[in-house]
């Protein structure tokens, strides 16, 4: 149970990062002059960076453990958020939320150590606690992010990184889901199957 409520707090702070840099985005834009569509490319730039990065960063922690990645991972975000802290071009805004998906794994990974530490009994429950956290963290991410950015356009971004080095430090006390004995080693022909089943996915 005590997993059960860390992973809830991790999954909160994170998608609060996420969501409380939202109302900076528009602002930024504007000051940096991007068009309409480039700023539809910069928001939807981090989920399309997620759906190709996602699949493999799930591959990767069969193999090698749940928390070595997800403390790869948040350290990734937490880069991101500074970049986009002191981005001062249109060039480090995108490769910002960019990088922020590729490394975005954090929420299925969570996900994959409810799976690991709960039966099939319980495991509603536990991806409950995930939703529950995923929903509070909508609601008050933007509304504390647009608060912030009425002060100054980059004290979101700051409030971003900060959130994500606790859950970082975090880390460290979360124990492994994954013993060795229950990993899924696989050869190096399995980045490839990755890449067929995302493409037939898409078809």
């Amino acid at each position: 149970m005590s997993r059960l409520f860390f992973l809830f707090f991790f999954v909160l702070i994170d998608i609060l990062g996420f969501s409380i840099v939202l109302p900076l985005l528009p602002y930024l834009s504007t000051e940096y002059g991007m068009t309409p569509t480039m700023v539809g490319l910069l928001q939807s730039s981090n989920a399309m960076a997620q759906l190709l990065a996602v699949p493999i960063i799930g591959s990767l922690s069969d193999q090698y453990g749940r928390k070595p990645m997800l403390l790869i991972c948040v350290f990734a975000t937490f880069v991101s958020f500074v970049i986009l802290a002191f981005a001062n071009n249109v060039f480090w805004l995108f490769f910002s939320r960019i990088l922020d998906g590729l490394v975005g794994g954090n929420i299925s990974l969570a996900q994959a150590y409810i799976a690991d530490i709960t039966t099939e009994e319980d495991r509603a429950k536990g991806m409950g606690y995930l939703g529950a956290a995923f929903g509070v963290g909508f609601i008050l991410g933007p509304a504390l992010g647009g608060t912030l950015v009425s002060h100054n356009y980059h004290y979101p971004a700051c409030a971003a990184v900060v959130l994500t080095f606790i859950n970082f430090i975090g880390l460290f006390f979360l124990p492994e889901s994954l013993p060795p004995e229950k990993r899924q080693y696989k050869n190096d022909k399995s980045f490839v199957l990755i890449l067929k089943n995302l493409a037939s996915c898409l078809k």
